[in-house]
């Protein structure tokens, strides 16, 4: 991936780590997400498939002693994940005008406990955005998990980069956990959590800017 495409610049005590990442690094980062987001939700090996061909991005947050602080990933929608997105959000009655725009997805992004309320969780976000507008993006969704624990919940910190609220969707990640057999933090094995579905027009952040 082409250093230009991202643009952020973490406080002074954090480093940004962009790009594919080695073995090591991916079942570090997959230990981090598996932490916040439910055992088994991620494989090192999905880390590393997700840059593939400069589709995805994972950066790594990382501290002046090089431990993890925080990671994020995200995509620009295929064809087929684009019309997936369409058909849960025509459940609810929602148009978010996203048919035939080119949609770019933040799929995680978590923060190590010894770090939050430092940032972490915004730098990495807006490094996420600055990829998916570097791609070609007219917009940008996220599916914020719905938990009464603000600790668990990227809602706050997605309204304030611009996100705004379109649908929530109950039981949102259960057909993913079936597929895939991850644990829910709050729920374990049979996952009703819901999510809070969010676009962004990137032209609005670049106006915001």
């Amino acid at each position: 991936m082409a250093a230009t495409a991202i643009g952020t610049r973490p406080a002074s005590n954090v480093t940004l780590h962009v790009g594919a990442p080695g073995s090591a690094v991916a079942s570090e980062t997959a230990a981090l997400l598996n932490e916040s987001l439910g055992s088994g939700f991620i494989q090192p090996s999905a880390l590393a498939e997700l840059t593939a061909e400069g589709g995805g991005v994972l950066i790594r947050a990382r501290g002046r002693g090089g431990e993890l602080l925080g990671a994020g990933t995200a995509r620009v929608l295929d064809q087929a994940s684009h019309a997936v997105l369409q058909d849960r959000l025509r459940l609810p009655g929602v148009d978010a005008g996203l048919v035939g725009r080119r949609v770019g997805e933040l799929k995680s992004i978590v923060v190590a406990p010894v770090a939050r309320g430092m940032g972490v969780g915004s730098t990495v976000l807006a490094a996420c955005l600055d990829f998916l507008t570097a791609r070609g993006c007219h917009d940008v969704v996220s599916a914020s998990w719905v938990s009464a624990d603000p600790q668990h919940s990227s809602l706050g910190m997605l309204e304030r980069a611009g996100l705004a609220q379109v649908a929530t969707i109950p039981a949102f990640w259960a057909d993913d956990q079936r597929a895939v057999g991850y644990l829910c933090p709050l729920c374990g094995a049979r996952c009703v959590c819901a999510a809070v579905i969010m676009v962004l027009p990137l032209m609005d952040r670049a106006n915001r800017g």
